[in-house]
């Protein structure tokens, strides 16, 4: 973390610690609204989170300020030689590119400047240019375009389609979780996925993200009746693997869709989404959203065939030393 605000014209940066989350809630109040209103996401759980750990003094970041007010803020966590960028937002009334790309080089080198820090990974869906041309310390970002899809008619069913016979549909239990990141960890060993996000690349990495994705509310609250596997009956193998949470009391997210490479092409993938927006159906919910690389056309045209429709477009990034 630098020990002195850098400066921009009438824009500088200040530890995140200085502050209390008292300071910040007008910031985190906007923020709540804007994803509301364009994501259909209730943001209150994680504002909630955001807020205290700032109370606690806990959370490494800065605050945008101009002339001693914050206007926005940004921040990481670490994770072993890791930094994840969690969020960075500005106030509407002072949000400029300038004001973002500002914001956004000082957190990207003040998490590379963290000890043993080898790696940054991000997705940040306010923010509103590409840092495709960003250079950092000599190196550049790599850029993924990303779609964040969402289908406002989830009370229309869908059509059932075979798939394998000898396949069993299950509810997810925590049981599966070890065999879940055996088939992530095979099913992403070479996809675009696993350069954005490299805990799809092995076994413990997958298992981390399973963990963390059906315990903490990082992603919405994990909905666990339409969360699902393909299971090969006395096998343990799964074939695929569905994942969901709650954004909203009646909105549902998909956080993870995988099916077997060797099994790709058989429906299971539809079956799996369809069984899980239909227990979204009847737990009331209106709609559901889910995000998807865009590179990955296969899967883009399935979620659009069902009804999905892009409302936004936004960059992954990843910075890496030599």
């Amino acid at each position: 973390m630098a020990a002195s605000p850098v400066r921009l014209q009438y824009l500088e940066v200040a530890d995140l610690r200085l502050f209390r989350g008292s300071d910040v809630a007008e910031l985190l109040d906007q923020q709540s609204a804007r994803w509301d209103k364009e994501f259909h996401w209730d943001f209150s759980p994680s504002r909630d989170l955001i807020q205290r750990y700032i109370d606690m003094r806990n959370l490494y970041g800065y605050a945008l300020m101009k002339h001693g007010r914050p206007i926005g803020y940004s921040f990481y966590i670490q994770e072993d030689r890791k930094a994840l960028i969690g969020d960075l937002f500005i106030l509407s009334e002072h949000r400029s590119e300038l004001a973002e790309r500002f914001l956004f080089q000082s957190i990207i080198k003040s998490a590379v400047m963290c000890p043993g820090v080898r790696r940054i990974e991000g997705q940040l869906l306010a923010l509103s240019f590409n840092p495709e041309d960003e250079i950092i310390y000599g190196r550049g970002l790599q850029v993924f375009e990303r779609h964040f899809m969402y289908w406002k008619d989830a009370a229309q069913p869908l059509d059932p389609r075979l798939t394998l016979p000898h396949l069993q549909y299950l509810q997810w239990s925590d049981h599966h979780l070890e065999s879940a990141a055996h088939l992530i960890a095979r099913a992403y060993s070479s996809h675009v996925d696993s350069r954005i996000n490299d805990q799809y690349r092995s076994y413990s990495g997958a298992r981390r993200f399973l963990y963390n994705t059906s315990q903490h509310p990082g992603c919405g609250l994990f909905f666990r009746r339409a969360a699902l596997v393909a299971n090969y009956p006395g096998s343990g193998e799964l074939g695929g693997v569905c994942l969901a949470s709650l954004v909203k009391d009646d909105v549902g997210h998909i956080t993870q869709l995988c099916v077997a490479p060797h099994l790709s092409g058989q429906g299971i993938g539809y079956e799996l989404l369809r069984r899980s927006i239909g227990t979204f159906r009847n737990h009331g919910c209106k709609g559901v959203s889910l995000t998807v690389t865009g590179v990955n056309q296969g899967a883009i045209s399935l979620y659009e065939r069902i009804g999905f429709r892009t409302i936004r477009k936004f960059n992954a990034f990843v910075w890496e030393t030599s």
